[in-house]
């Protein structure tokens, strides 16, 4: 014979109820339901199927391992620019050319005559490095999210103009924009391995650019083992721009890379 339905409720312990609900659920036999209220399992089904169901719940309703979350973002690159310009002045009765090359920096190669008249040459090379590695750390509970961000307040100049009945109105103004980075994630353990959802964010100012920011997003879910870097995601940009005007020539060179690296550790 069939065995009648009974109904219990079982308070847990250290697992919240929509932890364990989603596992319990599949195992609940033809017509038996589980709920759950005020952190209590309240499972309605046959004695022998509540005993199976009891048996995996001692399993899973164990306390959370503790969990200290890394995050490390690292940009790095270089950049190129050569400077060029090939310029002079020369006046006669009919006749006045200039070419304007103005740049004061680098090495100048410079001829004038008695009638004042001149020619120059001027080559420029810089060569900058750009490097920001930085690490964020968070501790939470398995199978909990956990959030950290930092970051600072930059002031922007701006101005907004007002037409009126006496004219026109210029105001100078300023905005704070937040630049800030960390990440957003949720860790779940089987073991050893951990699976992460994890959305990590970098934005900085860009460098002697006070009003451009560079801002590098990842979403994504990542799966490693406890004590090693996972990698997440990554960019590589390369830069190669030429500009001409008149006689004078700009060269832009460069690369940059972007990674995003996460590490799961056990806090015992």
């Amino acid at each position: 014979m069939a065995e009648a339905m009974r109904i219990e409720t079982i308070p847990m312990n250290n697992r919240s109820v929509d932890d364990v609900i989603p596992v319990l659920r599949p195992l609940v036999v033809e017509g038996g339901t589980v709920t759950g209220i005020n952190n209590k399992l309240i499972v309605k089904t046959t004695p022998t199927n509540l005993k199976q169901i009891k048996q995996v719940l001692a399993e899973i309703d164990n306390t959370p391992r503790r969990l200290m979350i890394s995050v490390k973002q690292d940009v790095d690159g270089n950049l190129s620019v050569t400077e060029s310009g090939l310029s002079g002045r020369y006046n006669s009765d009919n006749v006045k050319i200039q070419s304007p090359d103005n740049g004061r920096g680098g090495t100048i190669i410079q001829g004038k005559d008695s009638d004042g008249n001149v020619i120059r040459y001027r080559q420029l090379n810089t060569r900058s490095r750009l490097e920001d590695k930085n690490v964020f750390r968070v501790q939470t509970l398995e199978g909990n999210p956990a959030f950290i961000n930092t970051g600072q307040s930059i002031p922007i100049a701006n101005q907004t103009t007002y037409v009126t009945g006496g004219g026109v109105v210029v105001q100078d103004g300023v905005e704070y924009r937040d630049v800030s980075s960390g990440f957003y994630v949720l860790p779940r353990l089987q073991g050893d391995n951990v699976t992460l959802l994890i959305a990590p964010h970098l934005s900085r100012v860009s460098p002697n650019q006070a009003a451009i920011f560079d801002i590098q997003n990842v979403e994504t879910t990542a799966s490693g083992r406890l004590g090693e870097w996972i990698q997440v995601g990554g960019a590589t940009q390369h830069y190669n721009d030429d500009s001409n005007s008149n006689t004078i020539s700009t060269k832009r060179r460069g690369q940059e890379q972007r990674k995003v690296m996460v590490k799961v550790e056990e806090v015992k």
